[in-house]
């Protein structure tokens, strides 16, 4: 019996050094071997990442360049409110407005600076004008604004007849035009404010 519990505890130490050895392994060698997969991984994205921001870099000069042809080229400034604040530039638009307004006989009855939403690289400048005049007064004042420089945009045109007007002109019978109407907009202009152009 001696030579079979011997045996038998040979055996039993095997499995239990085999057991400890195969437990060893599965808590010591198989995060390594995963933490060494996932590094490799990560090191071929930084490495992938680093060629890309070399070739960006490397591009950089000619990109640059290329840039400054084009604002040569293509001036924006021109087409932009020459005012850097807000403020002023919606005062400018609106002497814009009245100096074009009399230009074409079209009454400027009111003005009021609009808040717009800056969330671009140019600074929105709007201004909500209620005007009075007849239709080619005012189709002409629109075209000499949309056309004309700088860059303006009219955005909720409202027409409407003016029936006090074309009251006064039944009553008087004077011959002045029966045409009148009253027009509401939003008139919007961009500057480049603070930004370096």
């Amino acid at each position: 019996m001696n030579a079979s519990s011997s045996t038998r505890s040979r055996w039993l130490a095997l499995g239990l050094l085999l057991l400890v050895v195969l437990l060893l392994v599965r808590v010591l060698l198989v995060p390594l071997w995963q933490h060494w997969f996932t590094t490799a991984d990560a090191i071929d994205a930084l490495e992938t990442r680093i060629d890309v921001y070399e070739r960006l870099i490397s591009a950089l000069p000619q990109e640059q360049e290329h840039l400054r042809v084009l604002k040569a080229n293509t001036p924006v400034a021109e087409w932009l409110l020459e005012e850097s604040t807000p403020a002023l530039a919606a005062a400018r638009l609106q002497q814009l407005l009245h100096s074009q307004a009399s230009r074409n006989g079209v009454q400027v009855i009111s003005t009021q600076i609009v808040n717009v939403d800056d969330s671009g690289v140019l600074q929105p400048v709007a201004i909500q004008a209620h005007l009075r005049a007849d239709l080619s007064e005012l189709v002409s004042l629109l075209y000499q604004l949309e056309a004309g420089q700088p860059l303006l945009f009219f955005d909720s045109l409202a027409l409407l007849a003016n029936p006090r007007a074309q009251n006064r002109t039944r009553q008087s019978r004077s011959g002045a035009n029966v045409n009148q109407l009253d027009v509401r907009l939003n008139l919007t202009g961009y500057t480049a404010g603070e930004a370096e152009l």
